[in-house]
């Protein structure tokens, strides 16, 4: 593959497609369920995967109650995943930095569009050693409206000049598959906590097992749509 791919961009999701932080974030929940009295916890939690904390704090106002202390119960969950994680660390899920690094050497651009803070995807991307690969963060709290709404994808393509229609997004979530259906771009899901559903793999351009699978993906994907727009 060389510099001049059909889809130059590839714009990835962070949390539960390149950091496992997922799993820590619902451990985190359930160890402050008690003191919030919680009820429903993964089911409730899933609904919140791939969304900001603004959105995620309107999802539990709205199952416990208008008077839910939100603002706390985030900044509580903040408190405990950093604690864990700065203890544990936050592994990088299986493929991830090998994808990143064949997707720099061919020569795509890498963009990063995720929910979590701008400030904190990039100090955990440094954490990682991943953040040399990225050409362009987006954090969620730079937008207004979370995912599922295009906003978060229609603003990095903006920013990265490239229309939507020529860029993949890579993605665990089905808020975040929805976003990138909706913003005309190329989704790609790559499961973690949520499985795929046929609504997905309508959304879906494919459903790959892990990112090891990614770059035979998008060499099968160049061959063939070059060959096709050369006949």
């Amino acid at each position: 593959m060389t510099n001049n791919s059909l889809y130059p961009v590839l714009i990835f999701d962070m949390d539960g497609v390149i950091l496992d932080t997922e799993r820590l974030v619902c451990r985190c929940w359930h160890e402050l369920g008690e003191a919030y009295q919680l009820t429903d916890i993964d089911e409730v939690f899933l609904t919140t995967v791939g969304t900001t904390r603004k959105h995620t704090g309107e999802i539990l106002c709205a199952q416990y109650g208008a008077d839910f202390p939100q603002d706390t119960f985030n900044a509580d969950i903040s408190r405990l995943f950093h604690s864990i994680a700065d203890v544990e660390g936050i592994p990088v899920k299986t493929g991830a930095r090998e994808a990143l690094a064949w997707a720099s050497e061919q020569g795509f651009r890498i963009g990063l569009a995720t929910s979590t803070r701008q400030v904190t995807a990039e100090t955990e991307l440094k954490h990682a050693g991943l953040y040399q690969y990225f050409d362009y963060i987006l954090g969620g709290d730079r937008i207004t409206r979370s995912k599922p709404f295009p906003d978060i994808y229609l603003t990095a393509c903006h920013n990265m000049g490239i229309a939507p229609s020529d860029a993949f997004a890579i993605e665990d979530s089905y808020n975040g598959i929805r976003a990138a259906s909706q913003a005309g771009m190329h989704p790609i899901m790559v499961p973690d906590i949520l499985p795929p559903t046929e609504e997905m793999h309508q959304l879906c351009r494919t459903v790959l097992p892990d990112l090891t699978a990614l770059p035979a993906f998008l060499q099968h994907t160049y061959t063939n749509e070059c060959l096709t727009s050369n006949t």
